[in-house]
């Protein structure tokens, strides 16, 4: 009786098997070691880069997430100084800014109202989406003037620099320094409906 699949010697048997199936894994099951080599050296660069993609996000995040200590709050701007001048902002313009802790912004002129979202940085924030209403003014008030010209510097992509100092913040904006008082929590702004926010 004569076996198709047995070895005649036993020495030859198991090494045909593994010859067999080693054959059989190339077919299709396993791959052969260069290409297995290749794809062992790909997928752990691919590890790679996202770790590196993810490490960043996560640094951007945590960024974001740490609240510094003047968000949250509405700041009434009590003076404004440009060009080496400081001038005093009467209360009754109710001159203002404002950062929600969930990221908007918002800064009154005394005539019109300046929203958007802003972002914290290591040393202030920059704003972004910013749209006002436009009602105009044709007083002569210098405050009300220096006001919307200043509020006005916080446009798309300013960067701002911040010093707080107890209840206490000044504000740096292009050529202009906000000096503010802590008024009160500021709570998170909804998103105006068609904004995309």
């Amino acid at each position: 009786m004569t076996n198709v699949g047995a070895a005649a010697d036993p020495g030859e048997g198991p090494q045909r098997l593994m010859v067999m199936n080693g054959l059989s894994r190339r077919q299709g099951v396993v791959w052969p070691m260069r290409h297995r080599a290749r794809f062992l050296a790909l997928a752990g660069a691919c590890i790679l880069l996202m770790s590196l993609a993810l490490a960043a996000c996560g640094s951007a995040t945590s960024a974001r997430s740490v609240s510094p200590g003047f968000t949250g709050y509405d700041w009434q701007v009590v003076a404004i100084s440009h060009e080496g001048k400081a001038t005093s902002i009467p209360a009754r313009l109710q001159v203002a800014l404002r950062f929600s802790p969930g990221g908007q912004f918002g800064a009154n002129d005394s005539v019109n109202f300046h929203s958007g979202t802003y972002r914290t940085t290591g040393h202030g924030f920059t704003t972004s989406a910013l749209s006002s209403t436009l009602v105009g003014y044709a007083g002569h008030d210098p405050a009300v003037l220096l006001a919307i010209s200043a509020i006005g510097s916080f446009d798309n992509g300013a960067r701002a620099t911040v010093k707080l100092t107890a209840d206490r913040l000044v504000v740096g904006v292009g050529s202009y320094t906000l000096t503010c008082q802590r008024r009160g929590p500021q709570a998170d702004i909804p998103a105006h409906a068609g904004t995309g926010g």
